[in-house]
């Protein structure tokens, strides 16, 4: 591995500055020496990642890499509740670049094995997981997608966070494709510096960047090779808009458990009037259950969650899907599944209805205890219709159980740079 970290191209990693793209290679080259020598000067039980600097972060991931450091990536911006659950695994020996509060390490004694990268995920009640990837585990998916594509090199335009699966994928796909990566911080970048025309750049994004692009253009967005949507349910209005603005988009489902895509549509796929997830990729096998609860094997499944490995087999998920031939559509998760009288219903069907009303910009529905359903459904939601005309316009659409017995106007609802619901900051935001 150390090999291919020193034979990186002089032309990979370029940055926007000044309204022009300038390579960071050197730069980047230049940091990484001086991290692999800390490393392996302090040989570390791991190396506590948070670093706010780009160039910074892909120093240090790298180096850890190719001194075999375990590695651990956070947020730069968690607060004191997050990094005490950083404590609470944490070996000692420990060292930590970037915006990393003082930690009282919590954990095992025992050394990490060498390799391990844990990335964060979201866990039950709010609380972090880190599940254990391996270079071998990213590596295969990005061979992966590589035979999916039928494309051995990977260009990648990037804007998502470094530290979560779905920033970290382009970072090494094009690294190890041999391909170039145009990396930006946020959406405004790009709208002060579009990308070279010249290349056959993949951008990944999530839904709510796409909603952010369709309402404020870019006008190059349809000249890219595609732009793979992922982290969450896409509703259909939007699709429809990136449809009609020639969008070249490429549907796609995976998880960090599963190293990002397991599942996605080639290019042209969408715009021809698939709606889908796309195909399984090759280095991954979906089954669903009876109920369709997806099921994966996968050489880039991650080896369980730290400090817990899974069980050798299949990776049971909470999320519901179906086959249409050889296509996967995604139905919504059964742990979002709200049961009131009796009766199951299911969030992401509601939220998807209203979102295409164009009535709320964004909405979050749940369960709530109740003495006398068991269960009672809550709509949370940023737009200025009263709950009288939300009520009166879904019970047209849709079942009247299913309807929520409160809507509660707020500001904004707390999510992720990903798009995902703080599921911690609901009761505050109510």
């Amino acid at each position: 591995m150390l090999q291919s970290l020193t034979s990186i191209a002089p032309h990979w990693l370029w940055y926007p500055h000044n309204g022009q793209w300038h390579t960071a290679t050197a730069i980047l080259l230049e940091q990484l020496a001086n991290y692999q020598a800390q490393l392996q000067e302090r040989q570390p039980t791991i190396l506590v990642l948070a670093e706010p600097d780009p160039l910074c972060f892909i120093s240090g991931f790298l180096a850890a890499l190719s001194t075999g450091t375990p590695l651990l990536l956070a947020n730069p911006q968690w607060q004191f509740q997050e990094w005490q659950q950083v404590a609470a695994i944490l070996p000692q020996n420990f060292i930590a670049w970037g915006t990393v509060p003082p930690l009282d390490p919590q954990g095992a004694e025992e050394p990490l094995p060498q390799g391990w990268i844990l990335i964060p995920t979201g866990g039950t009640q709010g609380r972090l997981r880190w599940a254990i990837h391996t270079v071998a585990t990213l590596q295969a998916a990005v061979m992966g997608l590589q035979r999916h594509l039928r494309q051995g090199v990977i260009h990648c335009l990037s804007i998502l966070p470094l530290y979560h699966v779905s920033g970290l994928m382009p970072v090494v796909r094009s690294l190890w494709s041999g391909g170039q990566l145009y990396l930006a911080s946020h959406l405004r970048d790009l709208r002060r510096t579009a990308p070279p025309a010249n290349w056959n750049l993949w951008l990944s994004l999530v839904p709510r960047q796409l909603q952010q692009v369709l309402t404020e253009p870019l006008p190059w967005l349809d000249k890219l090779r595609g732009i793979f949507i992922g982290g969450g349910p896409t509703w259909s209005q939007l699709l429809d808009q990136a449809a009609a603005q020639r969008l070249p988009l490429c549907l796609s489902y995976g998880m960090t458990e599963t190293a990002g895509m397991i599942c996605a549509q080639r290019q042209g796929d969408f715009l021809a009037g698939d709606r889908s997830c796309g195909q399984v990729l090759p280095h991954a096998q979906i089954a669903l259950t009876p109920t369709g609860e997806i099921q994966i094997q996968s050489a880039s499944l991650a080896l369980g969650y730290y400090p817990q490995l899974f069980p050798e087999g299949i990776f049971q998920t909470d999320d519901r899907a179906q086959w249409r031939g050889d296509r996967l559509y995604i139905l919504g998760r059964s742990s979002r599944k709200i049961i009131s009288g009796g009766e199951n219903i299911y969030p992401e069907e509601l939220e998807a209805l209203l979102l295409d009303s164009g009535l709320v910009q964004d909405i979050h529905i749940y369960g709530a205890p109740d003495p006398l359903w068991g269960e009672q459904v809550i709509a949370l939601y940023v737009g200025d219709a009263s709950p009288e005309e939300l009520s009166r316009w879904l019970k047209q659409q849709c079942s009247a159980y299913k309807c929520p017995k409160q809507w509660i106007s707020v500001p904004q609802i707390p999510r992720t740079p990903q798009g995902k619901v703080r599921l911690s900051s609901i009761m505050e935001a109510v």
